[in-house]
């Protein structure tokens, strides 16, 4: 098999658009195109920001992914990725399950910017600048056949992510890093800590900041940014209802319909 050329970003980004509107998968990328490099991942998932753009959406913030470095060694991942966040993916505390192809999901903390936020910040000077902080649960949902993609299809694919629930925001001081949550299916309990997001919240959110800067991309004042998994997803299943909580944020819960 003769390995293509070039890389059809749009093309691509318009098969993923497709798979999402619909909730049928759509092929691997990194199957027809083997030599996919992250700055062709990251041109695909800009595409498929621009569709959603045209469709009348509206950007309410970002979403670290593999922030945990347990996860990352554990998956051969060498670096977190990111995507963006939409109006369209909010949910109130019912979904419907026929919405996704195989979701998982999985708890988080939520940050909220108080300022717009750009170039080679600090962890330190994240901190500085405060915002507040929200329990929030993601839907991760891979518009592919299965989760036997590679990484790069990931990061293509918007990080995979297909639906989020927030909490009510509060401030919160330094302890964010030490804060504990549970998340729970009914009968099982898992928990985390903030810190396994790159040994702090503040320094998963600086990160995404210097990254955004490389592509010309910033957060902006009042954008919301899920900081990374805190402990092993659920697969997400039709009739259950998923709880989160971490005193002193306020506790939420999503259930599938």
């Amino acid at each position: 098999m003769t390995t293509p050329s070039f890389v059809d970003h749009v093309g691509i980004a318009e098969q993923l658009h497709e798979a999402r509107r619909t909730a049928v998968p759509t092929d691997f990328i990194t199957s027809s195109f083997p030599d996919l490099g992250w700055a062709d991942a990251r041109a695909i998932a800009r595409h498929s920001d621009e569709l959603r753009l045209a469709d009348g959406e509206t950007q309410i913030g970002w979403k670290l992914g593999w922030t945990s470095s347990a996860m990352r060694t554990a998956l051969g991942i060498d670096r977190p990725n990111w995507g963006t966040l939409w109006d369209s993916q909010t949910c109130d505390a019912e979904v419907a399950f026929d919405r996704f192809i195989h979701p998982k999901i999985e708890p988080e903390l939520v940050w909220r910017s108080p300022i717009t936020l750009a170039g080679k910040v600090s962890a330190a000077e994240v901190e500085e600048s405060g915002g507040e902080w929200a329990l929030g649960i993601e839907v991760v949902d891979p518009r592919f056949p299965s989760f036997d993609f590679q990484a790069l299809d990931n990061t293509a694919d918007n990080s995979s992510s297909a639906a989020i629930r927030v909490g009510e925001f509060s401030e919160l001081d330094d302890a964010v890093s030490e804060l504990i949550v549970t998340f729970s299916d009914g009968s099982d309990r898992r928990t985390g800590a903030g810190k396994q997001a790159m040994g702090s919240p503040w320094e998963a959110i600086a990160w995404l900041v210097r990254s955004l800067g490389e592509e010309a991309l910033h957060v902006r004042a009042g954008d919301i940014v899920f900081t990374g998994g805190l402990a092993a997803p659920y697969d997400a299943r039709q009739g259950v209802a998923y709880s989160l909580s971490g005193s002193p944020l306020c506790g939420t819960t999503l259930r599938f319909s």
